[in-house]
């Protein structure tokens, strides 16, 4: 389980904030035993509550209940992994907050109405009963979902402003599209006909047949044993190398309304009728995907400055945390999780 859920039809699916795994840290004058009986760890002086990891876990066992699951035992590998990201998650809610107020990023209560109605209107059509049903599903109280949509404010407001001076230069534009060419190369193609039977002697029988003045259509239709073409009479769309390599080379050799002599491949013996000349291959001008390469390359600069400063963050913050006992992060070797960033500024941890 993701901390919030992350479901396309759950309210908390737009409302994720960033899960990064700190490593112990913890500032040298204070210990475990500094932090509050009703917190689960301290960043600097300010309190992470027990209230909300304890809303966390229940959260979590609504939604198990839900999908008819057995909620993971105290002491068991998957509980330890739940109450990890849960500590993750609210450790990290709460440096995210600081660095908002350093940032003189400032949400009120009208922002987190606007906010909540665009998304009761989005995820709900406007119908309250609806959006009260799904905060009962989701184990949320009104004022929970409320702070969890001012989290996302604040998130969103915080990628702007970190993100603000990306700008992509025609350079990189230019060097995107000669390196990945292939991407804007439309291969060559034509439609041809054919007729698929088993044994080469059958296909011996059947190009006489042709040669005789036999239609290929109807042929194709009565013996053909690939029954996807065959209703249409053998006709078949091709794009040169997505064929079987036999069948590409010999239809794209022949002139127009030319019958093959039968061909072997995987699937059995081919006569191949080529029905309209080859559209040789086509390469999409740099002009024509200019705008989605900019798009492309602008959202890859972004995600990258926001997870540069997450990392930024975790070590900021690194030797500011204390965990209570018992809350620690299991230690890891770089001290950080995978942070992964959405084009919207949410980032999540794999």
């Amino acid at each position: 389980m993701d901390f919030p859920l992350r479901k396309p039809a759950s309210l908390l699916a737009v409302c994720a904030l960033a899960i990064g795994f700190s490593g112990c840290g913890g500032d040298g004058d204070k210990s475990s035993g500094d932090v509050p009986p009703d917190a689960i760890a301290l960043i600097g002086d300010t309190k992470v509550p027990k209230a909300e990891f304890d809303a966390l876990l229940e959260r979590a066992k609504t939604t198990y209940k839900a999908q008819k699951r057995e909620f993971p035992k105290v002491g068991s590998p998957e509980y330890q992994d739940l109450k990890t990201r849960a500590v993750a998650f609210l450790v990290q809610r709460y440096e995210f907050r600081a660095e908002a107020e350093e940032m003189d990023i400032e949400i009120t209560e009208d922002d987190v109405d606007k906010k909540l109605d665009a998304l009761k209107k989005e995820l709900f059509q406007g119908d309250e009963k609806k959006f009260q049903d799904a905060l009962k599903k989701e184990g949320l109280t009104e004022e929970q979902a409320r702070e969890e949509v001012r989290d996302r404010i604040v998130q969103e407001k915080i990628y702007e402003a970190v993100t603000k001076d990306v700008e992509v230069t025609d350079d990189e534009i230019d060097d995107y599209y000669e390196k990945n060419k292939a991407q804007f190369t439309q291969p060559a193609s034509r439609d041809v006909r054919h007729i698929l039977v088993k044994t080469r002697t059958k296909a011996d029988e059947l190009y006489a047949d042709l040669q005789d003045g036999a239609r290929f259509p109807a042929l194709a239709r009565e013996f053909s044993q690939d029954t996807s073409t065959a209703k249409q009479g053998g006709k078949l769309p091709i794009t040169k190398g997505n064929t079987a390599p036999q069948f590409d080379k010999a239809a794209f050799a022949l002139d127009q309304d030319q019958i093959s002599q039968p061909v072997k491949t995987q699937f059995g013996w081919h006569i191949i009728q080529a029905v309209s000349p080859v559209k040789p291959e086509k390469v999409t001008p740099l002009e024509g995907v200019k705008d989605s390469i900019k798009q492309q390359l602008e959202q890859q600069q972004k995600n990258e400055a926001m997870q540069k400063w997450v990392r930024d963050l975790e070590k900021k913050h690194k030797d500011e945390v204390v965990y209570a006992a018992g809350f620690e992060p299991p230690k890891t070797d770089t001290g950080t999780g995978t942070t992964e960033t959405e084009s919207d500024g949410t980032t999540t941890t794999g």
